[in-house]
């Protein structure tokens, strides 16, 4: 896997729902995320939000299976491979901003018939629930030994005449590797939904 720094100007990163869009630029020959289940491995990329500051431009750390090359409307700083090898019963230090939700019956469509009725995603708000989400997504991988919650401010997009909110958070804190492979390809293609809002991306190194 290849990890690399790269910065969209102000101007054009201000709505969260075009950072992923810009970001596509720096894999000019690579076809746009092909899998049809979530349970495929992904072909294309993951990224986390570093700074974003009013006014400066976002600092994004990208996650790629290719390399990628300079592109016209954002800055590639630096690239470099990464190979992760994690090993049964080692401890590493994890950071991940994630979109912990649940999925419940659409309030609108529940006096519908059941083939007519629709599903939508709701963000877990209680810490207790937000936990016991990673636990979830990490069962068979690893096993959390200290876990700290940081909140976000909520995430507002526009995408043509919709609007949309998310409320993200990341987990830091160590683990105990379980399943090596199985947390490797957590780390190739990420964890939990809002990818292409800069969820998903959990980053580990060495724990002493």
């Amino acid at each position: 896997m290849i990890l690399s720094r790269a910065e969209i100007p102000w101007h054009q990163a201000r709505n969260p729902y075009e950072h992923h869009r810009i970001l596509w630029r720096l894999f000019p020959d690579h076809p746009k995320e092909p899998r049809r289940t979530s349970g495929e491995p992904r072909q294309g990329f993951l990224f986390r939000i570093e700074d974003n500051r009013p006014g400066r431009p976002v600092r994004i750390l990208v996650q790629s299976r290719s390399r990628p090359v300079p592109a016209a409307g954002v800055t590639l700083v630096a690239s470099r491979e990464i190979r992760p090898h994690p090993s049964s019963g080692q401890r590493l230090a994890f950071l991940l901003t994630a979109n912990p939700v649940k999925t419940i019956k659409d309030a609108q469509t529940i006096d519908k018939p059941h083939k007519a009725r629709e599903t939508c995603r709701v963000p877990l708000i209680k810490e207790e629930d937000q936990r016991n989400w990673l636990a979830r997504k990490l069962a068979g991988a690893a096993e959390i030994d200290v876990l700290n919650l940081l909140p976000h401010q909520p995430i507002f997009f526009g995408r043509g005449k919709q609007a949309g909110k998310l409320a993200p958070l990341t987990f830091e804190g160590v683990l105990t590797v379980r399943e090596p492979a199985a947390l490797v390809d957590l780390l190739e293609n990420g964890v939990g939904p809002a990818k292409a809002f800069g969820c998903g991306l959990m980053l580990v190194r060495r724990y002493a």
